[in-house]
């Protein structure tokens, strides 16, 4: 072989063309990716605010949810815990003597006759 026979240098010439052939659209493409790409941008943007949305939407309806039970067992135990409920019941009155119908002193029916204990009588 001749010394001035590179291989490699023959293969860089041989297959040049070809690669210009492909990286040469793929460079004229530039304008077309950066739309593509600022979409894709805009969907994942769009896609994030969405989720965060949902996260923030969640949070706050649990907040409100221990928010709405507390103040709801609050008001259950106030009820039980009035400050009536905690006195005694009063003492009734008691009613008025009731007024004997015959207003009569009552004597002894055998007032007069007095019994003899000597004959023995009863």
């Amino acid at each position: 072989m001749s010394p001035e026979y590179d291989s490699k240098k023959f293969y860089r010439i041989k297959y040049a063309p070809l690669a210009w052939l492909i990286l040469l659209p793929l460079s004229s493409c530039g304008s077309d990716n950066e739309a593509i790409v600022q979409e894709k941008v805009a969907e994942r943007v769009t896609a994030f605010k969405a989720k965060k949305s949902a996260e923030c939407l969640e949070s706050l309806l649990e907040t409100a949810e221990q928010k709405v039970d507390s103040l709801l067992l609050t008001e259950a135990q106030n009820a039980l815990n009035d400050s009536l409920s905690r006195l005694r019941p009063w003492r009734p009155f008691q009613p008025p003597p009731i007024q004997p119908i015959d207003s009569l002193t009552v004597k002894p029916i055998f007032d007069g006759i007095k019994p003899d204990l000597k004959k023995g009588g009863g």
